[in-house]
């Protein structure tokens, strides 16, 4: 960075040794990440429950952030509270719509069946509140967790000293399911298994692990391109970027051992599209005395592998007539209640009055993508002001310098979930979810730590000079205009 050239030692040594705020948020997130990657059940009680500690944490840490840290720190609350706007909408929806419940119990001949009662489709509704409340306050503690990354570090060594670790616990799970694929067991060690054989790790759906390894692919990718933009990087060979380049290799390859169609495609072309940069960063800067070979062999190999998704995907349709009739329910269920949807969970219980005739005797707990089972459950509220925080966190961010590589780098992957999320049910997994926070956050707090000065990262710059409108005496700040005879 050119900030580091004007900087004396000493100022470095403040910028990038951690206050106790970022040593605690770095332990909260290296211990809650490897409980999530390594706990993978998408309704785990003990998973969420675990994260609803970890979110304790955070007013203790923005407390502490806000005594400790060493620069100026300017709206930091109101920061916090419109960046968690969303979770407080979700929870008051949740909790006014705990007032009506859809279904409702008759009984007939000492038998009790379940009905469909009439709602107020201007007021929100919730199915059972002994079983959703774990899955609300879970996702949401998530969310408190992760944005902690936004708010907190002040420089980029914190995620230069964390994302190593993550990048490693990534790679290491993706080891771990490659010892299960190899060894062919029925289900994920120390685990019952659900009795399908689609599972990954400790991933029981292989579709989530395919999401998940899409966010790290990138990661481990990103990280192995910015060890060669740094000064003093020794040639690529001998630095530690082919060791995040086989990472990333390595989770992204685990493509061909995902039986869902649209997540395999997705984690091929996402490991081909970051092949590809790795090439065009060598045939752009070569001063690499290896930047010959490494360009040709990345592109080959982006080549075969974009080819193998292409050949994915058109292997055949993936959506069955039952797939179809679940999509079809959802998209009823979310025109019969727009405004806030049904409730949490709400889909299986409703399913048996609003699906097809070819679901008769059938449940299902998702809808087969996360857009229409959000769309269903949540409504337009629900969705809308998470949505709509993520376009403003990245306009804003394309509203300045948007050459930040590194950050378009991990964004690329969280595209990619996006994308996903309409074909799939990705956000379904806690540790999905999570990565994809940690991963956006992370490259949107470096996006901010880049573009200013280390002492201007959360306070804007001083006004040094008064607008015309508020001096009484004349100011002229023009370019003079003078001729000389």
């Amino acid at each position: 960075m050119e900030e580091d050239v004007n900087l004396l030692p000493r100022d470095k040594l403040l910028r990038d040794t951690f206050t106790p705020a970022e040593t605690l948020l770095f332990g909260t997130i290296l211990l809650t990440a490897n409980v999530a990657f390594w706990l993978a059940d998408p309704r785990s009680l003990w998973l969420l429950g675990f994260f609803l500690i970890a979110a304790g944490l955070t007013v203790f840490i923005l407390k502490t952030h806000e005594h400790s840290h060493p620069f100026f720190v300017t709206f930091l609350w109101p920061k916090f509270w419109l960046c968690t706007a969303p979770v407080w909408i979700l929870l008051a929806q949740y909790a006014i719509g705990l007032l009506q419940d859809p279904c409702g119990a008759v009984n007939i001949r000492q038998e009790t069946f379940v009905k469909l009662e009439p709602v107020k489709p201007w007021l929100p509704a919730s199915t059972a509140f002994s079983s959703t409340w774990p899955t609300i306050l879970g996702y949401c503690a998530i969310y408190l967790v992760a944005i902690n990354l936004f708010i907190v570090p002040k420089s980029r060594a914190f995620f230069e000293r964390l994302l190593p670790w993550l990048c490693l616990s990534s790679v290491l799970v993706a080891i771990f399911g490659y010892v299960q694929a190899g060894l062919e067991l029925s289900a994920p060690i120390f685990t019952k298994g659900t009795g399908q054989a689609d599972f990954f790790g400790f991933f029981p759906y292989d579709g989530h692990w395919a999401a998940f390894a899409v966010i790290w692919t990138c990661v481990n990718i990103s990280m192995s391109l910015l060890v060669t933009r740094y000064d003093d990087s020794p040639s690529f060979i001998e630095s530690t970027g082919p060791w995040y380049l086989t990472g990333g290799i390595l989770l992204g390859a685990s493509a061909f051992l995902v039986e869902a169609q649209w997540p395999s495609a997705v984690l091929m072309l996402t490991l081909s599209c970051m092949l590809l940069l790795l090439s065009l960063n060598f045939l752009a800067n070569k001063k690499d005395p290896h930047w010959r070979p490494i360009s040709i062999l990345s592109g080959l190999t982006a080549t075969a592998i974009f080819a193998a998704a292409v050949f994915t995907l058109f292997q055949g349709t993936s959506d069955s007539i039952h797939a179809k009739s679940m999509k079809g329910t959802a998209m009823d269920l979310f025109r019969e209640s727009p405004i806030f949807g049904w409730g949490i969970d709400s889909f299986s219980k409703l399913l048996p009055f609003y699906g097809s005739d070819l679901l008769i005797g059938q449940t299902y707990d998702r809808a087969g993508n996360d857009v229409a089972q959000l769309l269903a459950e949540i409504g337009i509220v629900g969705v809308g002001f998470p949505v709509l925080l993520l376009v403003i966190l990245i306009l804003r961010y394309f509203k300045g310098r948007f050459d930040i590589q590194l950050t378009n780098h991990i964004l690329t992957g969280c595209g990619a979930i996006v994308v996903l999320a309409f074909f799939d049910t990705p956000l379904m997994s806690p540790a999905v979810c999570f990565s994809f926070l940690v991963a956006l956050f992370i490259a949107l707090r470096w996006a901010d730590i880049t573009r200013n000065k280390v002492d201007e990262v959360d306070a804007p710059r001083p006004t040094l000079v008064t607008p015309a409108s508020q001096r009484r005496v004349p100011f002229y700040n023009k370019v003079p205009k003078e001729r000389f005879k």
